[in-house]
């Protein structure tokens, strides 16, 4: 089961494809009754049940039973608590109360329970740990957020550089590096990971292919590649799921 929201996604199944990549996304997994077993580029193999893994670490997460895991925006509220958990660490062990809140979470899943009461429960649950900050978007300076929302409304284009900075009453060389300072990511990566992560429903219904081209990817083979860097398997895979 797939389910991509404004803010967070996850994915309910088992994880025995999955390759090493790394994501924008901070990672939540939790798993029901198997190990989750987790390789981060450097390190040894972990074993564990419920994992919080930091944006852009590169790992390799498997899990041959019924396993959670949830791509969060580290910009939005939770993810910023998140962050607070996590601090400069690549992961950290899940903490107990939200493990068991997801493994309670997944035995519900095991009786049919309908997608959109997942969707909401896990909403919940991530309502309740987000943090008390005044405003949900944690960039703080009004041009990155405005060109945020601009990405958000056109993200079946691709903004040039030059665009955007005019559009902030930056220079180029100066809205990079604001832009990166504020989201930690550069221009460029963003905008390949805000467009794989709106075309999910689409691919949903449609081939690779032409969801390819209708989110501005050069071609299928481009659109498969950032895929993979994103998810850590193929679209292919996405598409069986569904």
């Amino acid at each position: 089961m797939f389910y991509f929201g404004q803010n967070f996604g996850f994915f309910i199944g088992s994880l025995q494809e999955n390759i090493t990549h790394k994501h924008y996304a901070l990672q939540v997994s939790v798993s029901f009754h198997s190990s989750l077993r987790l390789q981060v580029k450097g390190k040894d193999e972990i074993l564990g049940q419920a994992f919080l893994i930091n944006s852009k670490v590169e790992h390799q997460l498997q899990c041959e039973g019924l396993q959670i895991t949830l791509l969060i925006n580290p910009l939005s509220s939770i993810g910023h608590q998140l962050f607070l958990i996590l601090d400069t660490s690549e992961f950290s062990i899940l903490p107990d109360p939200i493990t068991l809140l997801f493994q309670n979470l997944l035995k519900q899943y095991t009786t049919d329970l309908p997608q959109e009461e997942i969707a909401q429960s896990i909403s919940d649950i991530l309502r309740e740990y987000s943090c008390l900050c005044e405003n949900e978007n944690h960039v703080q300076d009004d041009r990155i957020i405005k060109t945020l929302s601009l990405l958000e409304h056109h993200f079946d284009e691709i903004l040039s550089l030059e665009a955007a900075a005019a559009f902030c009453h930056l220079s180029p060389p100066r809205f990079l590096h604001l832009f990166k300072e504020k989201t930690q990511l550069n221009f460029r990566r963003y905008q390949l990971w805000n467009k794989t992560i709106k075309s999910l429903p689409f691919l949903a219904h449609h081939s690779i292919t032409h969801t390819a081209h209708a989110f501005g990817f050069t071609d299928s083979s481009h659109y498969t590649r950032t895929f993979k860097e994103t998810f850590g398997f193929s679209p292919k895979f996405f598409v069986s799921k569904k």
